[in-house]
């Protein structure tokens, strides 16, 4: 996309953010109008206060604030108001695409809405407190598929009492048991034991579980959407911060230079020794570690959880600490720490921990309760006579996703299903849950009829206060209304200001070339040069590139002799440079045509240049100052725009008003 034309994701937010409409605060018993537009629309005093005060530091600054100062504002907000009537008035609110637009980010912005905010400010700190402590623990897992009978529900719940008695009460080994009977098929090697984990790390129902466990004591059957789990707690220490890691490992193997076991501890010794004696681990990982992913990054291994006996090592090591070295099933290795970061405090943390809540499991708990809240509050009430009659017409096609409503039954349809709400009150047919049915497809195949329309029938009901409680928003939650009301202000004078300046002036070519022949002096230019800039990053190959441009080798020669069928080593290019100008290469500074520099060191690059032209004083032709011309003539339409809305919504300011705001 063009410089000149800005990013629309970028200019929406800043209307959102920056000249913010119609906002409201507690209005007063009498509110007085301060603008008033010709076309009958009014903006109050304490609509215009709040926007200052949104937008300029907030209420106290804004107090302190000078009448100078008010009116410099007033000004922005009057040109931004006029921009907004006239997107209205040309009916960009009423296009399809402006609507479906909209539509997404009215959904986006009404979803910290539909959560019971009470219920998830607990859930955060919840979570944040389980984040100073670690637990240590083993499981035992008895599993149940998804959407299980009620009969393979209390199957797996019996035999996960069983397998729990047999630990408490028969004295048989926690370990032994999840080895021979867990279905959790990591428990044949580690016993059920999961090692050290904390808040997010497992589902939230074992989490729960894990934390309200003591030590060596053994929880009742957990139920996961994996079955049921007993969980034994282990152990239970201080979260000491996120560690990072490096490390170096030998490998044994014909394809490595270890080609023994006694190989690779003489070694992971050597290379040991060399860390003991100060050889930097990075630089050792580079050379000799057969973990080609990490090795490639001095061993870095980042935050992530390693191994199991990797993982413990890592936990007994502090800040730049290093292992003696040890084995796993992979090969021989040494680990470092190389970073500890700390767990923030509350006020920092908070906004990363809602977002993790909000993704997480424990999330439905807050929608749950916020669904019965709207339930009461909107007083959802089923006709269950009417679900009886359209029970009765199902059968197992309704369970495993072959549903099709039957013809003949369109007065069953029409009946009611439930209402909800009053001002206004809203109906549910029948037909609306069919065709919510037919939308989602669910293939519920193990479950009986009944318990499928049970299930569905929850589904519909939460779909539908979720979309009622979204149309009472704006009447509900002041900031709701307008924060809406801000971005569908920000994307109609996007939508406008894209088609009267932006677009304008890049594809009206005729009206660019007469704004360039008219303003032919604004694009006068002093003595430039041209240049070619002959870029790589390997300096050795650069070095034979001015032998070759003295020597007269034209580009297409020179290319071939630098580059090679493996990678691309050599750019060139073709640049313009006035003189004088600060963005001129030190080293083209007085030089004269024909000059050609040794190689110049750049950033991360190296450069030839060779100065192969000088151009007079003059005025950039049409092409060269292209770019420039379209900002100029942006520029040129906007204020002609901002001259015409002027004179079509003409403004009266109560000046007695404004000399009295926050007063």
């Amino acid at each position: 996309m063009s410089n000149n034309w800005p990013n629309k994701v970028l200019f929406i937010p800043l209307f959102a953010l920056g000249l913010s409409l119609n906002t409201v605060v507690a209005q007063k018993t009498t509110d007085p109008t301060l603008l008033t537009f010709g076309n009958g629309q009014k903006v109050t005093k304490s609509e215009f206060e709040y926007v200052y005060q949104k937008n300029n530091g907030g209420l106290e600054k804004a107090k302190a604030d000078s009448l100078p100062q008010y009116k410099e504002y007033l000004d922005l907000y009057i040109k931004f108001k006029r921009k907004v009537m006239n997107a209205e008035a040309e009916g960009l609110d009423t296009l399809g695409s402006f609507k479906s637009e909209f539509a997404g980010y009215k959904k986006q912005l009404a979803q910290p809405y539909l959560v019971e905010k009470t219920v998830l400010d607990d859930l955060i700190k919840e979570a944040y407190e389980r984040s100073k402590e670690e637990i240590r623990a083993s499981h035992i897992l008895v599993r149940l598929g998804e959407n299980p009978t009620p009969d393979d529900t209390l199957s797996a719940y019996t035999k996960a009492l069983t397998l729990r008695d047999s630990v408490v009460n028969n004295k048989i080994s926690f370990e032994d048991i999840a080895e021979r009977n867990s279905e959790d098929p990591s428990a044949k090697a580690n016993k059920g034991d999961l090692g050290y984990f904390s808040a997010f790390n497992m589902v939230y129902p074992f989490e729960t579980a894990a934390y309200n466990t003591s030590v060596g004591t053994i929880s009742m059957p957990v139920r996961t959407q994996f079955g049921y789990h007993i969980i034994k707690v282990i152990d239970r220490t201080p979260y000491l911060g996120q560690k990072q890691s490096a490390h170096i490992i030998i490998r044994v193997g014909p394809t490595y230079s270890a080609k023994d076991t006694s190989a690779a501890i003489a070694k992971i010794n050597e290379i040991y020794s060399k860390l003991k004696a100060g050889e930097d681990f990075g630089t050792l990982a580079s050379q000799y570690s057969d973990d080609p992913g990490s090795s490639k990054k001095g061993g870095d291994l980042g935050a992530g959880k390693l191994l199991g006996e990797m993982e413990e090592i890592k936990r007994k090591l502090g800040k730049g600490e290093i292992s003696k070295p040890f084995t796993t099933q992979f090969g021989w290795h040494i680990l470092k720490v190389t970073e500890i970061t700390p767990l923030k405090p509350y006020d920092q943390a908070k906004n990363e921990l809602k977002s993790r809540v909000s993704k997480d499991l424990r999330s439905n708990l807050t929608q749950e309760i916020f669904i019965n809240k709207l339930k009461k509050e909107y007083a959802l009430l089923v006709n269950k006579e009417n679900l009886s009659k359209f029970s009765a017409t199902l059968d197992k096609t309704f369970t495993n996703g072959l549903y099709v409503p039957d013809t003949t039954k369109s007065e069953l349809y029409a009946l009611q299903l439930f209402k909800l709400g009053k001002d206004p009150v809203k109906t549910v047919t029948i037909n609306d849950f069919i065709n919510f049915i037919d939308e989602t497809n669910p293939n519920l195949s193990n479950l009986t009829v009944q318990q499928a329309l049970d299930k569905e029938i929850a589904d519909y009901e939460t779909k539908v206060l979720l979309e009622y409680e979204t149309e009472q928003l704006p009447k509900k939650y002041v900031e709701y209304r307008e924060l809406i009301k801000e971005y569908k202000d920000g994307i109609l004078l996007f939508t406008l200001t894209e088609n009267k300046v932006w677009r304008k002036a890049i594809e009206d070519t005729t009206g660019l070339k007469n704004f360039y022949n008219e303003n032919t002096a604004k694009f006068s230019v002093g003595e430039r040069i041209k240049v070619k800039e002959f870029r790589s990053t390997d300096s050795l190959r650069l070095s034979k590139v001015p032998d070759l441009i003295r020597n007269g080798s034209s580009d297409t020669e020179i290319d071939s002799i630098i580059n090679d069928d493996s990678a691309l080593n050599l750019r060139i290019l073709n640049l313009t440079y006035e003189r004088g100008n600060k963005d001129l290469p030190s080293v083209l500074s007085g030089k004269k045509k024909g000059f050609v520099s040794d190689v110049v060191k750049k950033d991360k690059n190296f450069i030839v240049y060779s100065l192969f032209e000088e151009l007079a004083p003059g005025t950039k032709t049409f092409e060269e100052a292209r770019s420039e011309c379209i900002t100029l003539y942006q520029n040129k339409l906007e204020t002609d725009w901002i001259n015409d809305l002027e004179k079509k919504y003409p403004v009266k300011v109560d000046e007695k008003i404004l000399a009295k705001l926050y007063r």
